[in-house]
């Protein structure tokens, strides 16, 4: 049984309007189940070191990540996150997180990635938003461009990259990540692309290729998005 008068502003004069209400309903709530990485199995649960950890993180994040920077590697578990995961070359030393945007929980997906950020020599995070969020009192310039690039804090030595302004900003394990490194005062760069297409398409994706490119990382030369059935006929 519920407590009467739910969706509405309803304070009882005294405890005694509150017969209706079971106080061991609250006693029996369970807690919310602790957020944990998925490993794969006979996989050493223990955090890795790498070269470089790469984020990157965004709508469709993990579909572009499929299809430019996921061959060759090695999955090492899935990340609590819709389909994002985390892999491993072996042969560049690349940690690379696949992460779908998920909010909700991205404090606790933080939490949990840490470990490997601590151990990362370098850490690259890139944060995919759609280019309508972008906000700038010189909007009209950036009206022609595939995608608007911006560095995000960090200690990165690209300054070929302007800073983002405010009122834009940045959530997410990406941001997170970033921000714990900061403050640890451990090299990261962090960027955040506005695109005008998620899921990215081909040329869309350019920008981020060639960021991918220009900090050291191993992706393909083009993006080919997955096919999609879009056939609405009917027989």
């Amino acid at each position: 049984m519920s407590c009467p008068g739910f969706g509405e502003v309803n304070i009882p004069s005294s405890r005694a309007f509150w017969d209706d209400c079971e106080e061991d309903e609250f006693d029996s709530i369970e807690p919310a189940a602790k957020l944990q990485l998925k490993f794969n199995d006979g996989e050493n649960e223990a955090p890795i070191g790498s070269e470089l950890f790469v984020l990157i993180e965004g709508p469709h994040a993990t579909e572009f990540c499929r299809g430019s920077l996921l061959q060759d590697v090695k999955r090492i578990c899935e990340i609590p996150a819709k389909a994002s995961s985390l892999h491993l070359n072996a042969s560049s030393g690349h940690l690379m997180a696949a992460l779908e945007e998920d909010l909700s929980n991205s404090g606790e997906i933080t939490e949990l990635l840490i470990p490997y950020a601590q151990l990362a020599k370098k850490v690259l995070t890139i944060t995919l938003k759609p280019k309508v969020d972008y906000k700038s009192e010189e909007i009209n310039r950036y009206s022609e461009d595939i995608a608007i690039v911006h560095s995000v804090g960090g200690t990165g030595d690209d300054k070929s990259v302007s800073e983002l302004e405010a009122p834009n900003f940045i959530a997410g394990v990406a941001a997170g990540i970033a921000s714990w490194r900061s403050q640890m005062e451990l090299p990261v760069s962090s960027y955040v692309i506005y695109v005008d297409r998620l899921p990215l398409d081909a040329v869309a994706a350019q920008p981020v290729i060639k960021l991918l490119q220009k900090m050291g990382v191993q992706c393909s030369e083009r993006y080919v998005p997955p096919s999609k059935d879009t056939s609405y006929l009917y027989i």
